[in-house]
């Protein structure tokens, strides 16, 4: 019975001098896939970067590029084929001597006789122009 009542009044003295816990909680909130210290009152928390594994999947090439379906990817193929003859030609120029073949395969003219690079030109740089532009660019621009 002593046991009993030495309880009691410890109990009772613990409420008495206030000495009660009580549980608190803090959320702190971190996007998925931050990384950083975050805070929210008194709690902190470090989030470390996770590191994520690349991709082992192999990469498959084909032996021949598909064809440029954009017109400004076509007038760079005609640019860098012309430039493989030695023709040093900006893409205006380019864009303005495909735009001539275009317009004159249009108007009825033999891609063999259009002469859309004028001047001191290999014959294989213009031609080949005249049939990239017949085969790849006139359709997309």
């Amino acid at each position: 019975m002593e046991r009993g009542l030495v309880a009691a009044g410890a109990a009772a003295l613990l409420l008495l001098t206030g000495c009660t816990g009580t549980v608190t909680s803090e959320t702190v909130t971190v996007t998925p896939g931050a990384s950083g210290t975050f805070s929210d009152g008194n709690t902190t928390v470090v989030v470390e970067p996770t590191e994520t594994a690349a991709s082992a999947a192999p990469v498959e090439v084909s032996a021949t590029p598909a064809a440029p379906t954009k017109a400004t990817s076509v007038l760079t193929a005609i640019q860098l084929t012309v430039a493989s003859y030695g023709v040093d030609v900006d893409a205006a120029q380019i864009k303005s001597a495909s735009d001539y073949a275009c317009d004159q395969l249009a108007a009825g003219f033999d891609a063999g006789s259009i002469q859309a690079l004028t001047g001191d030109i290999p014959e294989g740089a213009n031609s080949d122009l005249v049939l990239l532009a017949e085969s790849d660019y006139c359709s997309t621009r």
